[in-house]
């Protein structure tokens, strides 16, 4: 640790050792990455992914900073290379801006023509923008997808996309909650009261000699089918909410 010098310390340490590499320390890479696992435990995990001692890192031991002193810490060098997969694999909004400054950090461009470097940086911003597309173009397909959603199926299909969308929010526990949140804006939409309208649909089948059993089965969206305005309205607020929350019909 004596011989390196800070180099970076924006988002996360970066230090150059004395023959100029860029290094990492991995006891602080742990902490911005803000993982919950005592950090033995974390890195000999990370080694895991196949990365060798005194080619990827390098250990050195650490004097305990605590006042009764202890036995001294294991700490690790981490090559940027490392750094960066580390960073990746761990998918949290921590690790992919480490990720993205060990990147920036890697390539210097400082030593190169200003003809060059400008090059670089339309490099980068046009390989931004594709991905940005690239995205973009993925989503349009996945709305289109929910778009499509055929109204002749209209009960299973917005079924499997409600069950979705309660997921996206938590859990199958949220099942009712979107329900309760899409019938209210049928009311609102279509100017109606679908309890009132169950409930006039249970005592009309009570008259017709329907029995309970079958009467307490019936829900609003048996009342919505009874009117093709409120199936459109239906439909078309699931496909919103889908949309909203990013579900694809396809994974419904």
């Amino acid at each position: 640790m004596n011989n390196l010098t800070v180099f970076s310390s924006d988002i996360i340490p970066v230090y150059t050792t004395d023959t100029g590499k860029k290094v990492v320390i991995g006891r602080e890479l742990h902490e911005k990455l803000k993982i919950d696992t005592p950090y033995t435990q974390w890195f000999d995990r990370m080694c895991g992914y196949g990365f060798a001692e005194n080619q990827d890192y390098s250990s050195f031991s650490q004097k305990s900073e605590k006042p009764q002193g202890g036995r001294p810490s294991l700490e690790h060098i981490l090559s940027l290379d490392m750094a960066k997969h580390i960073a990746m694999i761990q998918r949290t909004p921590e690790g992919r801006a480490i990720r993205q400054k060990l990147i920036e950090l890697d390539t210097d461009i400082s030593n190169l023509s200003p003809e060059l470097r400008l090059l670089i940086k339309l490099e980068v911003a046009q390989k931004q923008q594709e991905k940005a597309l690239a995205d973009t173009n993925k989503r349009l397909d996945h709305i289109g997808d929910v778009i499509a959603l055929d109204t002749r199926s209209w009960r299973e299909d917005t079924r499997k996309l409600i069950v979705q969308i309660a997921r996206a929010q938590g859990g199958n526990e949220y099942l009712r909650d979107v329900q309760a949140e899409i019938y209210k804006l049928v009311d609102q939409r279509g100017g109606v009261s679908l309890e009132t309208r169950l409930t006039n649909k249970r005592r009309r089948m009570a008259d017709e000699g329907v029995c309970k059993s079958k009467r307490d089965k019936l829900n609003k969206v048996d009342v919505i089918a009874d009117d093709k305005k409120l199936i459109e309205i239906y439909v078309a607020i699931v496909k919103e909410m889908a949309i909203k929350y990013g579900i694809d019909q396809q994974s419904a």
